[in-house]
């Protein structure tokens, strides 16, 4: 008898002494936290470089409009406007037309102009912005021949420096509003600097272009949690039956040992 009960312990299955460690609950949650967090990271990483490939296209457009603009003005004619009381002469009206021609071809942009420096500070010249308009703030919008720009950013003083074309990264503020600025020299006809030509956008026409993108990642990220859900919650189904199916599995055999134990005595 002894030996029947040694034979029926030694002779059992090998998965029967296998003792899984099933906790459904802990490997869904973190399961579900790696996958929400791979998705969120790459999502992330396609929002970052896509935001940063559209704020690249607004400030090449800016520049390329700027260029445009600049090539229609007459860097000679322009030094001659040294006086406000010029701005009732055919010539000024003739070299704003350049200026009113791309306010024209595109709704987008708020303001175009020109600005020199002169010992060191920074003037308005040519601004087709009708006279007599004022923003929210009772602010006269036009800018008149030789009116100082105390605000000038730091942008702007190194365009009129080094006569190079530049563009803001970001929406920049002055009296008159925020917004997204681009910068070109102009040349007379001997190739010298006669000044720079600044164009702007408004910041909430900026912010505009790339609230798009800001939405689609939003609706990414939520997408991605309700995926992160479904999968926490599968692995839990799938790993919780498999504690029922292990648990069940083990029964049956204990249940079956001690009936033949019975059968034997």
């Amino acid at each position: 008898m002894h030996h029947k009960e040694e034979s029926i312990t030694t002779n059992k299955p090998e998965w029967v002494d296998v003792k899984y460690r099933f906790y459904p609950l802990a490997e869904a949650i973190i399961i579900g936290v790696v996958s929400f967090c791979a998705i969120f990271l790459t999502t992330y990483f396609i929002y970052v470089h896509t935001l940063n490939a559209q704020k690249g296209e607004i400030r090449e457009g800016l520049l390329r409009t700027a260029a445009v603009c600049a090539s229609f003005i007459d860097g000679d004619s322009h030094r001659e406007f040294i006086s406000r009381d010029q701005e009732n002469s055919a010539a000024y009206f003739k070299a704003l037309q350049p200026l009113k021609n791309t306010l024209q071809a595109d709704s987008t942009i708020a303001y175009v102009y020109t600005i020199v420096m002169k010992n060191d500070r920074v003037f308005f010249v040519l601004d087709p912005t009708p006279p007599g308009m004022k923003n929210h703030d009772g602010i006269e919008t036009k800018s008149h021949i030789m009116q100082p720009y105390p605000e000038a950013s730091p942008l702007i003083l190194k365009a009129l420096k080094e006569h190079i074309s530049v563009v803001e990264q970001e929406p920049y503020s002055d009296r008159w509003g925020s917004f997204l600025s681009a910068y070109i020299p102009v040349y007379d006809s001997h190739h010298h600097f006669a000044c720079i030509l600044g164009i702007d956008i408004r910041a909430d026409n900026y912010f505009a272009r790339l609230e798009p993108i800001k939405r689609a990642t939003i609706r990414a990220m939520v997408t991605a949690f309700f995926v992160s859900f479904l999968i926490s919650a599968l692995v839990w189904f799938m790993r919780n039956f498999s504690k029922i199916m292990n648990y069940s599995r083990h029964k049956i055999y204990e249940d079956y040992m001690c009936l033949k134990k019975r059968d034997n005595l």
